[in-house]
């Protein structure tokens, strides 16, 4: 375990809300005296946070702050500090990664024993999956054997090649994508 590196204050805690974390966020930065360095939210599903370096960035997934603004505030607030302890570490020391420098940075930052992930969150899907807008089907019959939801990269002439395996003799040269009328 690294030192304890001395605590480094930080402003108060607002409510958590979406423009209370973003508010916080910009306040800590500028009292951590990482003026260049911006707080935005991203669209990802897989990561609560993301601390890019070479843009000074430091980003938190709208999906799961929105989840977890009323759910579990305090983990909220854990990921924002394990980001900004990310940018400390890069700004200070050019260290990356969840080593020894970064786990200094937590325990200043009032989150000692900081793991580099919260695998006890699960992540619920957050949107419905899409409706099919693209089908594969028999250019004479009309069956369709596939469908998808973006249109398909295959080329005419290339479907002249494809077939439905099993049914060789009856589908070959005889495929095309159609948009599926609503």
């Amino acid at each position: 375990m690294p030192a304890v590196a001395t605590a480094i204050p930080l402003p108060p805690r607002p409510a958590a809300t979406m423009e209370g974390v973003e508010n916080y966020a910009a306040r800590c930065l500028a009292h951590l005296h990482l003026h260049d360095w911006q707080f935005g939210w991203d669209n990802t599903i897989r990561r609560l946070g993301c601390c890019k370096m070479q843009q000074r960035r430091i980003s938190l997934s709208r999906y799961y702050a929105e989840t977890y603004t009323t759910r579990n505030p305090e983990q909220l607030w854990r990921t924002l500090l394990h980001e900004l302890a990310h940018a400390l570490a890069w700004v200070h020391h050019r260290a990356r990664g969840h080593g020894e420098v970064w786990k200094r940075y937590c325990c200043a930052l009032g989150i000692p024993g900081e793991r580099a992930s919260a695998r006890d969150i699960e992540f619920a899907t957050p949107r419905p999956p899409r409706a099919p807008r693209f089908c594969l089907c028999h250019r004479e019959t009309g069956e369709v054997y596939r469908t998808y939801t973006r249109k398909p990269r295959l080329t005419t002439a290339r479907l002249r090649h494809c077939y439905i395996p099993g049914r060789k003799s009856d589908t070959l040269g005889q495929l095309t994508i159609r948009p599926i009328e609503a």
